[in-house]
């Protein structure tokens, strides 16, 4: 038996709630409904659950958590508490002078509405288990305690002696909590602890247990410890006028870094195609070829670890069989339109949960973290960053937040989330944010917006900002050529094929040279394809020094020419095919000349004309009639990457609807005066209250001799099934096994 004086049910106060208060429940607490609970009692279980309430309070602000801290403070898991001393108690200890009842009793309404409060006004009661779902040193409300700590924690940290720190990094290793005898009453105040308890680094808890507060913790492991505000910005209450304009502005930046973004990515899928990477064992990519892919590409590693990565989350890349390699879908999303690219890429990182700025450190091992290994994925990442962005769009359009307004918001909005976020992790998140163009300088971007509201079209919204594709080019004479926007698929991968980009964006520059135009005719193409091309899309005409170098490289271009035999090779010069048979090429590839202008090989033709151009020859590969033949290796596809299955974050109205419905089927009479039995893991939340809040308690208990004992006792610790209490009579400290215990009564 478990008992408390008049603290409300909460299986009775829970019954009493409206149709309409329990659909309220459950939209805000998806997870009870989940089965449908079968009654009242089922679902009362449910929301006493440790990890239902855990996630419920990850889902409050900052001022919620304050009153729920404030409520646990005034003993309101033990005893009722009146509403007016509860917001009272909270203005009180805030700090903020700008904070008003009114918002402390929204807060409380909210709380309710969560059934993490109960009862009525003059008799409110806190869910045993919000307490302890909390971190351990949890605290935003002022107190005696942490007003004697101090603003300066580290310059007292620093001037500590040796044996003082040594105390306290012991404490932070060991979960913030110890044992001594140092801290009653009569000990000697010169000893390293009572000195440390009377400047405030230390928390005495009672005569013999203290504990480390949140403050010299974070100074401990070098962190600046987040005090989040208990009042919200005028920007997270939506009281910002939109900027149309600059939301115009961050919607072209935005663009343009998607793009190249794009357009990056479009690279490394080709490079990855004809060379697939071979991964480590244990699937991670190694440092040679992530620096071999950036020099490719011309970026930095870093820029190659997001690409990857990017791919990797988009569905874009895979990895089968110890390789690295573009995907089938990969295919679908190069034939796609501009926009659908920037889409399908911001769609990928917002679901992204690689950590790729890890490459390189160390982990707990202390083993080097390798891109695409499991040390590089962080589960947590995708709620947190959408955490971020919710904020970021909570803005109206156009409006700026500077780094440390978002932080702030955040840290209202969300406290728990904040605090475990690390001001590396924080900044990387806005980071990739621009990169990727969904945040222009502390501007959200329209595609952004469009893709954390359930009603809007992100492709509507994609193709309306992305800039439109230009059909001409400006050739130069300098051997340049000029695209002054966007290009369309096809024209983009003809100007890849003969040019070399010198200066990308969204106004690209590409210079024309003998290594662009030979690759161009490698891959197929005739000097009058590449003249006609020029013609028919450049503004104005074609420089004649560009068509003169297009000329002079198909004339040196291809004067070897060679045929599926298995192989043959064709010249109309017979000294250059003489000169040809003479290599240590030709001796590899069994090249025989038959005719002054024909030899055969044995061997593949693609072999035969690689070996000749790795001799210094320029052959060119035809078919049976002549016409030159693209004899590159087609592209490695991998299996697209199987989808992965998202959580449901709310529940729909049918489903709220049947869950009320089989409560109100289930629910059966239920007397006002009874209570239902208390279970066993109540009565260990009842403990733990009572020692949170140090409240004695009547303890009933069965000895070791089987004879039943009442004890009047203060517990101090209540864990790994037993429970450590002051004996009120003797003052001895006692143990007690959780599995004797057979009543507790409060008061």
């Amino acid at each position: 038996m478990t008992s408390t004086p008049d603290l409300p049910d909460f299986r009775t106060w829970l019954a009493e709630r409206s149709d309409a208060e329990l659909s309220d429940l459950v939209r805000s607490r998806p997870d009870v409904a989940l089965p449908l609970p079968p009654g009242i009692t089922p679902l009362a279980a449910r929301l006493q659950l440790r990890a239902s309430v855990a996630r419920a309070l990850r889902g409050l602000t900052a001022l919620e958590l304050a009153t729920i801290e404030s409520a646990a403070d005034l003993g309101a898991e033990l005893h009722p508490v009146d509403t007016d001393l509860l917001i009272n108690d909270v203005l009180a200890r805030a700090g903020s002078p700008e904070l008003t009842a009114a918002q402390v009793e929204a807060a409380l309404v909210q709380l309710r509405k969560l059934a993490l409060i109960y009862g009525e006004d003059s008799a409110l009661g806190l869910m045993m288990e919000a307490s302890p779902a909390l971190p351990r040193d949890w605290q935003l409300l002022n107190s005696a305690d942490t007003a004697a700590i101090g603003p300066s924690v580290a310059q007292q940290i620093v001037a500590l002696e040796p044996r003082q720190l040594a105390i306290l990094k012991t404490l932070l290793d060991s979960g913030g909590f110890g044992r001594t005898k140092h801290a009653a009453t009569d000990a000697d105040p010169a000893h390293p602890i009572a000195r440390l308890l009377a400047a405030g680094l230390l928390l005495k808890i009672d005569e013999h247990t203290v504990r480390l507060p949140r403050q010299v913790s974070s100074a401990l492991r070098g962190e600046e410890m987040l005090q989040p505000p208990l009042v919200p910005s005028a920007r997270a209450t939506g009281e910002t006028i939109p900027d149309l304009r600059a939301l115009d502005r961050a919607d072209q930046i935005g663009a343009g870094a998607g793009l190249e973004v794009a357009r990056k990515l479009r690279q490394l899928i080709d490079i990855l195609g004809n060379d697939p990477v071979e991964l480590l064992k244990e699937g991670g990519v190694g440092v040679r070829p992530t620096t071999a892919l950036a020099r490719r590409i011309n970026v930095d590693e870093g820029e190659i670890s997001r690409l990857i990565s990017l791919g990797i989350s988009s569905g874009l890349l895979n990895r089968v069989d110890g390789l690295l390699a573009p995907t089938q879908q990969a295919d679908g999303w190069l034939a796609e339109e501009l926009p659908s690219q920037w889409l399908t890429l911001m769609q990928g990182w917002i679901s992204s949960h690689w950590a790729w700025w890890r490459v390189g450190q160390q982990d707990q091992r202390k083993q080097s973290i390798r891109l695409l290994s499991e040390t590089s994925r962080q589960e947590g990442l995708v709620d947190q960053r959408h955490l971020i962005l919710t904020e970021l769009v909570c803005v109206a359009p156009g409006v700026e937040l500077t780094d440390d307004q978002l932080r702030a918001d955040f840290a209202f909005a969300h406290p728990l989330a904040a605090i475990a976020l690390k001001d590396s992790t924080f900044s990387k998140i806005l980071d990739e944010a621009r990169w990727i163009g969904a945040l222009s300088a502390g501007i959200a971007t329209s595609l952004l917006r469009a893709l954390l509201d359930p009603a809007a079209d992100p492709q509507a919204v994609a193709e309306d900002i992305t800039p439109g594709t230009v059909e001409r080019v400006i050739a130069q004479g300098d051997m340049t050529i000029l695209a002054p926007g966007p290009l369309p698929r096809e024209l983009q991968f003809e100007l890849d094929l003969f040019g070399e980009l010198e200066s990308p964006g969204l106004a690209s520059l590409y210079r024309v040279s003998e290594f662009s135009l030979r690759r161009a005719l490698d891959a197929g193409r005739t000097a009058q394809e590449i003249s006609g091309w020029l013609n028919d899309h450049c503004l104005g005409q074609v420089p004649q020094s560009l068509l003169f170098l297009i000329d002079d490289v198909a004339r040196r271009h291809g004067t070897l020419r060679g045929g599926p035999a298995l192989s043959y090779l064709r010249c109309e010069d017979p000294s250059l095919l003489a000169e040809a048979a003479r290599t240590s090429a030709a001796e590899r590839l069994a090249l025989q000349v038959i005719a002054p202008t024909v030899a055969v090989a044995q061997a593949p033709l693609v072999q035969v004309i690689e070996a000749l151009r790795a001799a210094g020859f320029q052959p060119v590969a035809e078919d049976a009639t002549g016409a030159a033949l693209d004899i590159r290796p087609k592209p490695l596809r991998l299996p697209d990457p199987a989808p992965t299955a998202t959580a449901t974050r709310v529940l729909d109205e049918q489903r709220v609807h049947a869950a009320v419905a089989a409560i109100r089927r289930g629910d059966q009479p239920h007397q006002p005066g009874h209570r239902p039995p208390i279970e066993h893991s109540q009565t260990l939340a009842l403990l733990q209250a009572a020692a949170r809040n140090r409240q004695t308690v009547t303890l009933g208990f069965v000895d070791k001799q089987g004879q039943a004992t009442h004890l009047r006792v203060t517990p101090l610790t209540v864990n790994g099934g037993q429970v450590d209490a002051i004996e009120q009579a003797t003052g001895q400290v006692k143990r007690f096994m959780l599995h004797r215990i057979t009543e507790i009564q409060v008061g």
